[in-house]
């Protein structure tokens, strides 16, 4: 994002105001508490403050939305606009997290954009929430449910809550909790972690309500879903109210946590926001670093649109190396979910291309994009990594695409079946964004002169040139991770003939195994993918 930089030194600032005083690293004494008060009144500790500026050409967008401008300390943002009292506030609510390693000895990974991230732990952790420290969370370590104490009173009844207090969200609601721990009660929202969905430190709040009786659950539950607005966000004032909680002692904690691939898988899944681009921008730039970088595409990359791609292909049968193969029917989507290594045999056919901006909320991807017009672009540039000279291999190229529609565009190259000899080689869709339109004729001229003919205009294709000369603008890439398998080795020696059957053969069996029944290929057969 463009405003990152910007948006980054105010929160920097921020956080100097937050922790100038932590006394609440040790215990949640009389020190502790009046510091929290202090914190709780500040208006300008947070981004929705007195001092925060909405990072240029962000306003309308997520990162910018507050819906209550005029509420500008955790105290405004909790009990309204009027609110000034903050006596009611008599104790911290302990809040302790414990992070476990796999049973099996395993790193701890999980699903992130289109790979899987690694969230190295040696050992298990125990730690309470400081809401002093400088500390910023990540999602993934908060998404297991705490335990929460407080200094309750044996008989009494409390509401237990966590709420993101930068977007009204209520991630844990409980009634009828009796003493001093979360447990027993009845659920009416069960703990969801903080998942906040762009690149800011934002703050939760747990709040510990004492009722002034035995709430009943179905009418909770009804008023609790009446407050939500349409994008499901809930004012705790209004729950305060309606619940008729005692704001004349009671307690909280607040945390700070910043957004993660775990976070932005999962806002994708509900169809919210796609921040996903974000996220494989910032991979892909350090995995091109770490390899020494193009003369094509110069990282880093500050990525707008997700490019899914899809195969399909019909069930087939083909013989490489005299051994005879089955492959059943292909539906592959390479999107963020997919991780998968795919080989020649699935890549066949020409892909069905999507692209998915990082709006979701309010208009689907063809209506967000219908204005913009774009070129796509498949190239292999592993010849060029970690060098200076342009010398791409081009597998696709579609240009003046109108929207989202692929099909609207002019297909320049026609798709060609990538195959590799070695597992890291660097096949990427790249989407650019135009402002005129892109000859059809032209981009074979960046092409090298003495190309095979297999792939004539296709080779030394001097792919940073073509995108200066075109002024695109990059907003989208997608990595191909692509092995070799025995499709690739029978087009090697029948169709492209860039190799001779004894040398794309060399080392494979010689005589014919049966093809399984299941429709798979042979386990016998020395098949990858």
């Amino acid at each position: 994002m463009k405003g990152a930089p910007i948006l980054l030194s105010l929160l920097l600032t921020a956080a100097s105001c937050i922790n100038a005083n932590d006394v609440c690293s040790d215990r949640y004494d009389a020190a502790c508490l009046a510091a929290m008060t202090s914190l709780y009144v500040n208006t300008s500790a947070y981004w929705f403050g007195t001092t925060y500026t909405c990072p240029y050409g962000m306003n309308g967008t997520l990162l910018c939305q507050n819906k209550k401008p005029s509420r500008t300390s955790l105290l405004t943002r909790l009990l309204g606009d009027a609110a000034t009292d903050t006596s009611g506030v008599d104790f911290v609510v302990n809040v302790t997290y414990t992070l476990t390693v796999p049973g099996d000895g395993s790193d701890r990974v999980y699903p992130g954009c289109s790979r899987m991230v690694a969230a190295p732990l040696t050992t298990q952790k125990t730690f309470s929430i400081d809401p002093l420290s400088s500390i910023v969370y990540a999602p993934f370590d908060l998404r297991e449910k705490p335990e929460v104490t407080w200094p309750g009173e044996a008989n009494a009844l409390y509401t237990v809550m966590m709420y993101d207090v930068g977007l009204y969200f209520m991630h844990s609601l409980y009634i009828n909790v009796k003493g001093g721990k979360l447990q027993g009660g009845d659920v009416i929202a069960p703990y969801a972690g903080p998942r906040i969905p762009v690149k800011r430190d934002n703050p939760y709040v747990w709040l510990v309500m004492k009722q002034t009786t035995t709430l009943d659950v179905t009418n909770v539950n009804n008023i609790f879903t009446s407050l939500f607005d349409a994008d499901y966000s809930v004012y705790m004032e209004d729950v305060i109210s309606r619940l008729a909680l005692s704001t004349t002692s009671y307690g909280f904690n607040t945390f700070r946590a910043n957004t993660d691939e775990y976070a932005a898988v999962y806002i994708r899944n509900l169809g919210f926001l796609n921040v996903c681009p974000v996220h494989y921008g910032k991979w892909l730039t350090s995995y091109i670093r770490q390899r020494g970088g193009l003369p094509s595409l110069t990282p880093p990359f500050d990525l707008s649109i997700s490019i899914d791609v899809s195969f399909t292909a019909p069930a087939m049968n083909y013989w490489s190396c005299d051994v005879l193969y089955s492959r059943g029917p292909v539906n592959i989507t390479v999107d963020y979910r997919n991780v998968n290594l795919l080989g020649a045999v699935e890549t066949r056919n020409s892909p069905v291309v999507s692209l998915v901006p990082m709006e979701l909320r309010y208009a689907p991807p063809a209506v967000t994009l219908r204005d913009k017009q774009y070129t796509l672009l498949m190239f292999d540039p592993t010849p060029e990594l970690g060098h200076t000279k342009q010398n791409a291999y081009i597998h696709w190229m579609v240009v003046n695409i109108r929207g989202t529609d692929i099909t609207s565009g002019d297909e320049v190259y026609k798709w060609l079946v990538p195959m590799t000899t070695k597992l890291n080689q660097l096949y990427l869709f790249a989407l650019f964004e135009q402002t005129t339109h892109v000859s059809t004729t032209r981009p074979m001229t960046y092409a090298g002169a003495s190309c095979p003919a297999t792939i004539k205009f296709r080779c030394m294709f001097r792919a940073g040139d073509f995108i200066r000369d075109n002024n695109l603008t990059l907003v989208g890439l997608r990595h191909l991770r692509i092995i070799p398998d025995t499709y690739q080795q029978y087009l090697s020696y029948t169709v492209a003939k860039f190799q001779a059957k004894a040398q794309a053969c060399w080392g494979s069996p010689q005589t014919i195994r049966p093809c399984s029944s299941s429709g798979k290929h042979s386990t016998s057969a020395p098949i990858v993918g």
